[in-house]
């Protein structure tokens, strides 16, 4: 099971303010709920694109709609009602949004937000949508480009096990454990790549962006530099690939020498047609 620090996370942030017994009730519920919360990583797992969903309006949706084989999509599984950990999450993730000029939600890739509550309610989601997106930059933009997505129990089980999210759900409090990762997903709705936390570092997110995007939406810039770097699983960042770096070097240093062997032939032989001349 991965990630069970956030899980841990969660309970922290739960039980602040508590008094001993609400605290020693929740380290009780956590021992026998959360220690099963976490993610398995399913790369190159398939999303049902099928399945139909519900819009924060009540509208139904299909989850292929938001695939169109050349933008990524960045999956999250959240919910409105989530007491601080989603907030969290998706306050860090906007906050990322924003200090990545270059690419933006709704033209280079999409967003999804997949509630974990089936018993959310068109009002509620409304409002969950309205809050997050007021943080993005160009709300407007992030409007038609993030989508806010509900469905029953079944379907949200579905999708999470797809992706191999795993959470408990505590309906009768109406909260659900979980812990805080974005899901990366290729244009064609595989899972590509996970980030955890409730901070991402926008260099890191660009690049697992553009790994996966059509070559019309890479920058020159971000092409260059995946061709240099390697992303760590380990370290959750991307680190410079030695080897291929090298490689590059002497190519370029290759090129400019042979330029210069040649600059120097032409010059040699305009120097000799003067002399006979």
């Amino acid at each position: 099971m991965g990630q069970p620090f956030f899980a841990a996370a969660f309970l922290s942030i739960a039980v602040a303010g508590m008094d001993n017994d609400a605290v020693a009730q929740a380290v009780d519920w956590q021992s026998k709920e959360l220690d099963q919360v976490g993610i398995d990583e399913q790369l190159g797992a398939q999303l049902p694109l099928d399945m139909e969903l519900r819009t924060p309006q009540g509208t139904k949706v299909s989850l292929g709609e938001f695939f169109d084989g050349e933008r990524p999509v960045v999956l999250t599984l959240n919910y409105a009602n989530c007491p601080q950990l989603c907030n969290l999450q998706l306050s860090g993730f906007v906050e990322t949004l924003n200090k990545m000029d270059s690419w933006t939600v709704g033209k280079q890739f999409q967003v999804v937000t997949l509630s974990l509550d089936p018993n959310e309610t068109d009002d509620l989601s409304q409002r969950f949508q309205q809050r997050v997106l007021s943080g993005y930059r160009n709300p407007d933009v992030a409007q038609s480009g993030w989508a806010f997505l509900r469905g029953t129990r079944e379907q949200i089980h579905q999708v999470a096990d797809t992706v191999g999210f795993h959470y408990n759900s505590f309906e009768d409090k109406g909260q659900f454990a979980h812990t805080a990762a974005l899901i990366l997903l290729d244009p064609q709705g595989k899972v590509a790549r996970y980030l955890y936390g409730i901070e991402y570092q926008p260099s890191t997110l660009r690049l697992s962006l553009a790994e996966t995007a059509s070559s019309k939406y890479v920058s020159t810039v971000d092409a260059l530099i995946l061709r240099c770097f390697l992303y760590d699983a380990a370290a959750g960042t991307f680190v410079a690939d030695a080897w291929k770096i090298t490689r590059m070097v002497m190519s370029a240093v290759a090129v400019i020498l042979f330029a210069f062997l040649g600059w120097l032939f032409l010059l040699e032989r305009r120097v000799r047609k003067k002399t006979v001349a």
